[in-house]
């Protein structure tokens, strides 16, 4: 693919998006940043058909009046004679920009990214205001209604009954073991109704068995299961009976109203993916105390939108209960320098696994693994194992995962690197990020009180200093989504369009106001996509959507076809018809199990669960269902896997013991040979 900035390439036949008409002239899109930073290259990327036409088309306009359209104004706008995109104002835009661009790259999105969709936004917005009186009739109508319909400016007004209510919002905000959070749970437990709204279904899993625990009625309700903790004289579950809930945060009940709400993780409002839940949980929770629990970086934020809402704000700050430190001097590349309680964290499956059997072999120690792709359930266990010092588990090598919701008692962070790869670029981590993963060091009441944090390498020493020193950035923008009656009516207004197509054309012409941005449609979009050939109706396709497909692993997108069919034909899938397992009478075998395609597995019966909540009539739920014992299943064969790969490695070290004894008695001495870490091939993959 040619890269040189600016050029473009052979113009390559195809077919209208929708199926009919006659094939189109397309340019590729393929523009380096500098393209994307320039007004001009922004504007000539806009002429293709392969762009705007498509979205006219989509609302009623003949081909021929929108290459019209679109050329009359990429000629004006070229000229300087649109002044909204004129070099000035396109670069006054691009500055203001730059601030958004931070706030992505910390959540995993390149400024550059941020700045390009920017770019392309103020030239649209202005073609609409340009060419509003020359567009047919029937267009200017549907585009007047979709610009209504995806005008995401007030979101304070959507949730009136929030509006009526008189709430009372206190912050607690400090750094990692500071113990925030388990004030706000005080306050829960103490209440007559309220609700924990967590970032994650292992921390729901874990409030729901405290509270439980303690004497106070809690049930729990996740995105894929539900359990209530208290039973009617019949012994039936009654959902209402509990005083609590413990809950992931997009499943809070926002028609309930309660005492107390507790929101886990508030500065997860900026996340370009989930922060529209923690943005209109703030917004909508029908609660008389709202305690948001969180970092610093984002008191003013919720100061500017309760402000919104007329409702002041009470900030209670912490300082961290156990001292840190962040070590001189790093390893030096030296693996047998790693000690019990430490904690190496690195950025793929693949180095953890070929960390753990380096780490084994050069210190003898055994260690536990947690990594984002492995169930919460498995993650729970292996930090388990870890913290027990009777395990044998002495070492934990992980991903970022470690960053929240396990408690963890951790002598040492040890940074295998300060970059990783964020699925286009290798980039340096956010200054969030290595505070937030450093931070797990040492804690409070634990044998380790002072958290020591270093690098492997010495030349990323000065990276984690700076980092570890600097304060933290403030985020000034929350995420915000569409509700499903909004995206229901839009798609109204472009009848036959993929529903794909539905939402980047939502995505191009929302408007927001300065607090607030549109949050990431990548996934949701690339389910749509996955999805748009199969009948089904718009409100059960939005629901579809949003489950956890991921899409990045062909097995779980063939699962979700399959899924989404029976969906469309109303015809049962039972869960064995959906994934298949290894029974698990395999376990008093010698087979060997496929850790990857286990976790695949997993993440298939997850969706089948979470699809179940939503359509019963296809899908099987329950405590007791058969989806909820595969579920156990596969943690149970997953948990042998990674038992597997730790005996194996054991074997592999008592073999070389026996070779190199029986060496020593032929030759009288030792042939010690020490692989270079970098270069060997990892052989759990």
């Amino acid at each position: 693919m040619d890269q040189v900035a600016g050029r473009r390439h052979r113009p390559e036949i195809q077919k209208d998006p929708f199926g009919h008409g006659e094939p189109t002239e397309a340019y590729s899109e393929d523009w380096s940043f500098k393209d994307h930073g320039r007004p001009q290259n922004a504007i000539e990327r806009f002429k293709f058909p392969s762009g705007m036409q498509q979205y006219l088309e989509a609302m009623g306009t003949p081909q021929e009046t929108a290459v019209d359209l679109i050329k009359t104004f990429s000629r004006r706008a070229l000229q300087g004679k649109v002044p909204e995109v004129n070099k000035k104002a396109i670069g006054t835009l691009a500055d203001q920009s730059l601030e958004v661009g931070m706030t992505f790259q910390a959540m995993g999105v390149t400024r550059e990214e941020a700045i390009a969709s920017k770019l392309d936004k103020i030239i649209w917005d202005a073609f609409f205001t340009h060419c509003e009186n020359m567009f047919p009739s029937d267009t200017l109508f549907r585009l007047t209604r979709l610009r209504e319909i995806s005008d995401l400016r007030y979101p304070a007004e959507w949730n009136p009954a929030a509006r009526l209510m008189k709430r009372k919002i206190i912050m607690h905000v400090g750094p990692t073991n500071s113990g925030k959070t388990y004030s706000a749970l005080q306050r829960l437990q103490a209440a007559e109704s309220g609700a924990y709204l967590s970032p994650l279904r292992l921390l729901a899993h874990e409030v729901f068995e405290r509270m439980n625990d303690a004497g106070t009625p809690c049930n729990l309700i996740t995105g894929e299961e539900r359990r209530y903790a208290v039973t009617d004289s019949e012994g039936n579950p009654d959902p209402r009976a509990a005083k609590c809930v413990s809950c992931t945060v997009e499943m809070v009940d926002l028609n309930r109203k309660i005492e107390v709400a507790v929101v886990d993780e508030i500065q997860m409002l900026a996340d370009p993916d989930r922060g529209w839940a923690w943005t209109h949980a703030l917004l909508s929770l029908p609660a008389k105390e709202i305690h948001l629990c969180g970092e610093p970086t984002v008191v003013d934020l919720v100061k500017n939108i309760c402000a919104l809402t007329n409702e002041e704000v009470e900030v209670h700050r912490y300082d961290r209960l156990s001292k840190m430190e962040v070590m001189d001097e790093s390893l030096y590349g030296q693996l047998d320098k790693i000690q019990k309680g430490d904690c190496v964290v690195t950025f793929s499956r693949k180095n953890i696994f070929l960390l753990k059997r380096h780490i084994e072999a050069s210190t003898g120690l055994r260690c536990a693994v947690a990594y984002g792709s492995l169930p919460p359930e498995s993650r729970s266990t292996q930090a388990k194992l870890f913290n027990d010092p009777n395990s044998g588990y002495d070492v934990l090598v992980a991903s970022d995962a470690i960053g929240m919701g396990l408690n963890l008692n951790i002598r040492r962070i040890i940074f295998e690197a300060t970059e990783k790869f964020d699925g286009s670029v290798v980039r340096t981590l956010s200054l969030t990020q290595l505070k937030q993963i450093g931070g797990r060091a040492g804690r409070f009441g634990t044998e380790y009180a002072v958290g020591l944090v270093t690098t492997l390498l010495q030349r990323d020493i000065p990276t984690l200093k700076r980092a570890m020193a600097a304060p933290m950035i403030d985020i000034t923008r929350a995420g915000i989504q569409p509700t499903a009656d909004m995206l229901q009516q839009f798609s109204i207004q472009m009848p036959g369009a993929p529903f794909s197509y539905v939402l980047k054309t939502f995505e191009m012409m929302s408007r927001n106001s300065g607090l607030f941005f549109l949050g990431l449609f990548r996934g949701m979009i690339a389910a749509a996509e996955i999805l748009d050939k199969i009948e089904m109706p718009v409100r059960e396709r939005i629901t579809f959507i949003s489950a956890p497909i991921q899409v990045r692993d062909p097995t779980v997108v063939e699962a979700a076809v399959k899924m989404a069919r029976s969906v469309s034909s109303g015809k049962p899938l039972a869960i064995d018809e959906a994934v298949e397992l290894p029974p698990l009478s395999i376990l008093e075998t010698k087979a060997k199990l496929d850790l990857r395609k286990l976790e695949s597995s997993h993440r298939i019966v997850m969706l089948y669960l979470w699809l179940s909540q939503r359509f019963g009539d296809v899908f099987q739920g329950g405590l007791e269902c058969d989806a909820a014992r595969r579920k156990v299943q596969c943690e149970t064969l997953i948990e042998k896997a990674l038992e597997q790969a730790n005996n194996e490695r054991l074997k592999k070290k008592q073999q070389r013991e026996e070779d190199k004894a029986k060496s020593d008695s032929i030759n009288g001495e030792t042939n010690a040979g020490e692989k270079v870490f970098e270069e060997e091939e990892d052989q759990t993959e």
